[in-house]
């Protein structure tokens, strides 16, 4: 009894054994990254390319980019390994057929000047484990490399008929006007937000169906609160990315 327990036993450790390798043999990395961060670093990942985009008050260039391995056209998790920085670093948009299998790595500096940041992107197999956010960016299109001294609201989301955004300082908050409520919404300010003094914010459309308009610009009146506005004429959600920007120096 007691051979047979062990045979038994042997063989059940094999197989999980191989089990593991199996599934260790199946991750791959994608690519390596290293760079200096003054505010928000964004790379966005699909098929065979990657690219990083930047926000901030320095031009601090867009660091060493390694493309190692594709990301596949299939359900699977990407993760990071962070090997320096002191800031968040996250994975703030899955793959997944909705988005063309395209992930995005967020990196968010808080402190004051920049910092080095060295990363390793790594691809799972297997049903995507999210870690979306409502409020963070879903950004796969191409957008400015370096914005330097503008001030910037990044948005994306599906609407049905109209709804409302309201930025104020770093946060934007959303309002249903008519229609369902919007889906997949993904907001993400950088820098210090919109400031307690007037500034005139403008639009630069990425995507949309509709029409997106500067309903209020900030001023006293309105506690220096933005209010863009988004309608969207035809039946069902169509999906809009845009952002709004202002020059951090401009006073009007």
């Amino acid at each position: 009894m007691s051979i047979q327990w062990s045979i038994r036993s042997a063989l059940a450790m094999g197989l999980l054994g191989a089990a593991v390798v199996s599934a260790h043999a199946q991750q791959r990395v994608l690519l390596d990254w290293s760079g200096r961060v003054d505010s928000v670093a964004r790379i966005s990942i699909q098929g065979g390319g990657a690219r990083v985009s930047l926000v901030g008050t320095q031009d601090n260039g867009a660091g060493d980019l390694h493309v190692r391995n594709e990301l596949p056209h299939r359900d699977g998790t990407v993760t990071v390994q962070v090997a320096s920085g002191r800031g968040d670093v996250d994975v703030v948009q899955q793959p997944h057929a909705d988005n063309d299998y395209t992930a995005i790595v967020r990196i968010r500096d808080h402190s004051g000047g920049m910092d080095r940041y060295q990363l390793t992107a790594l691809w799972t197999p297997g049903a995507a484990t999210t870690s979306e956010v409502a409020g963070e960016v879903d950004h796969p299109r191409r957008r400015d490399e370096n914005v330097r001294d503008v001030g910037v609201l990044h948005w994306s989301g599906d609407v049905d008929k109209s709804v409302v955004v309201r930025w104020r300082g770093e946060r934007a908050m959303l309002q249903t006007v008519d229609g369902d409520v919007a889906r997949n919404v993904r907001a993400d300010v950088a820098g210090a937000g919109l400031p307690d003094r007037g500034v005139t914010l403008r639009i630069v459309p990425r995507e949309g169906r509709g029409t997106i308009i500067i309903e209020q610009q900030p001023s006293s009146g309105n506690d220096y609160t933005g209010v863009i506005r988004i309608s969207d004429p035809q039946a069902g959600y169509g999906h809009y990315d845009f952002d709004v920007v202002f020059d951090r120096g401009r006073r009007p």
